[in-house]
């Protein structure tokens, strides 16, 4: 439980500083640029990483006889980043395309 809890506090922590990263640099960009200029955004590269974040037991009956299991859990994350030609900028996205379980969960 304890690491199911250390997961979802760290997937917070990441997500609020990506979006913290590209709030900042929104904000420097508009400022430092007149209002008539605009970007060329075009996708430079993007990378997929699979985190393991923890774990959890769980349990099932079967003929009578309840068996119980560890599932392992993985975030499959998804990073896109973006340069501009004109003003030589690059800005990232960050995106949490699947949680992966690694056992079949019985209902």
């Amino acid at each position: 439980m304890k690491k199911l809890i250390f997961a979802v506090v760290l997937l917070q922590v990441i997500v609020l500083a990506v979006s913290y990263n590209t709030v900042n640099a929104e904000v420097i960009e508009h400022e430092s640029n007149d209002k008539e200029s605009h970007h060329n955004w075009v996708e430079y590269s993007t990378d997929t990483t699979v985190l393991e974040v923890g774990s959890h037991e769980g349990s099932y009956m079967k003929n009578l006889l309840r068996y119980s299991y560890v599932c392992d859990i993985s975030h499959k994350i998804k990073t896109v980043v973006y340069y501009c030609d004109e003003h030589d900028h690059t800005k990232s996205e960050t995106f949490l395309e699947e949680v992966i379980h690694s056992e079949e969960h019985r209902h």
